[in-house]
């Protein structure tokens, strides 16, 4: 995990979730999450087209998942864990610079969680769906508190 990267998201994390609580005070929480969702869907599954182009992925397997999971925790600064089953990938995703944001941007943990899943999940989500619209991800399991992981799953249909 880079240092350098880590700081970097988290402190753009922390602007943002600045941003959005000043949004959820104008115009509600809900909305601002439904327009968060929307927007991270849609670049989730422009970034999904594009890494798909540029790596000519014509059948995702279980080493392409992995390795973008893996390439991608690193472009974020997250310390994170990945399992390959035969048709799986499970990333445990440890040290977070996107909850340790959130956290400086004075969001508590369940808060946190519902930014998790109506944000990085849903474009995690959109991505891999542009990869092999037969994948399936989610998000397993948030961590209990800061220092606990969150599990994520890619399931081919393999």
């Amino acid at each position: 995990m880079s240092e350098e990267a880590y700081n970097a998201t988290m402190n753009m994390t922390t602007m943002y979730g600045t941003f959005l609580n000043t949004v959820a005070q104008e115009i509600g929480l809900e909305q601002a999450l439904d327009l968060m969702s929307k927007s991270v869907e849609a670049l989730g599954a422009s970034m999904g087209k594009t890494t798909k182009e540029q790596m000519g992925i014509k059948d995702l397997d279980v080493e392409t998942a992995s390795s973008i999971m893996k390439g991608m925790g690193a472009t974020y600064g997250i310390t994170a864990e990945i399992e390959e089953g035969p048709n799986t990938v499970l990333v445990k995703n440890y040290k977070c610079p996107f909850y340790d944001g959130l956290k400086m941007a004075g969001f508590d943990h369940e808060a946190i969680e519902v930014f998790c899943r109506n944000g990085p999940a849903t474009m995690v989500n959109a991505f891999v769906g542009q990869l092999d619209p037969t994948a399936k991800y989610q998000l397993r399991k948030f961590r209990s508190s800061q220092d606990d992981s969150c599990e994520e799953e890619i399931v081919l249909k393999k």
